[in-house]
């Protein structure tokens, strides 16, 4: 009977060792290990709502090169990138995180990243706020994985993505996909990134998500088809102005 409990204890200490991994799921860590984080999210560019653009934008994405604190903080890292769309805020928007074993030896990892059609491990939303300095953040909160545990000789590898929720009505990543593909959202998505840090657990403190960048929103682009037939449309309007 002792030997029995003396295995359930050391199998308690085990999980407890390497339980579910956490990250301090939040783009405006202005301190924190491995390193702070600081990069808002845009919206779409009213000029170019298709473009895709990824990239820590420069110290005056929100009108100051300065650290004052009554506009946007200086981005950490700071970056090059300039951005058209507004930092995103309110509940009109979702912020998700998919995360795996960073696997050095495995293009695996990144493939099950760039699989859309899997759930995100997490999502919040957006701060609601009228504040120039908070404007493009969403909520401070701490995301959970169950499938990469907090041990120190793994890392993990994370994709954040964001959707347009339509005021709620898209309370899902499948939901705001489907409705993307159609035309009838946007979404953004950061690169690939490796927190290079153990993830937290217990007494283990989370990691920032180090190595997430800035990247804004866009609109589907459409298919060759649609553009087909759009290009065939004008044709046939085209000829029959000619003959009438």
């Amino acid at each position: 009977m002792k030997k029995y409990l003396l295995v359930a204890a050391l199998a308690s200490v085990a999980t407890g060792a390497f339980g579910q991994g956490q990250v301090i799921f939040y783009n405006r860590a202005t301190s924190g290990s491995p390193a702070p984080v600081v990069a808002p999210v845009f919206n779409v560019n009213p000029a170019n709502p298709m473009e895709v653009k990824n990239g820590q934008p420069t110290t005056s994405w929100n009108g100051t090169t300065s650290s004052n604190t009554a506009v946007g903080p200086n981005p950490a890292p700071a970056g090059t990138q300039t951005y058209a769309g507004a930092p995103l805020t309110g509940t009109g928007f979702t912020a998700a995180i998919w995360g795996v074993v960073d696997d050095p030896n495995s293009a695996n990892d990144d493939a099950l990243l760039n699989d859309k059609s899997r759930a995100p491990d997490f999502q919040t939303g957006f701060q609601v706020t009228t504040r120039q300095n908070l404007m493009g953040f969403w909520n401070n909160t701490v995301a959970t994985f169950a499938n990469v545990a907090s041990d120190p000789a793994i890392h993990g590898r994370f994709i954040v993505r964001v959707w347009d929720n339509k005021g709620g009505t898209l309370g899902t990543w499948a939901q705001a996909l489907a409705a993307f593909n159609i035309g009838q959202t946007a979404i953004g998505e950061s690169t690939l990134f490796t927190v290079n840090q153990q993830l937290g657990s217990g007494s283990t403190a989370q990691p920032t998500i180090a190595g997430f960048e800035s990247f804004q929103l866009h609109t589907a682009v459409p298919e060759p088809s649609v553009i087909a037939l759009g290009v065939l449309g004008a044709g046939c309007l085209f000829l029959l102005r000619r003959r009438k």
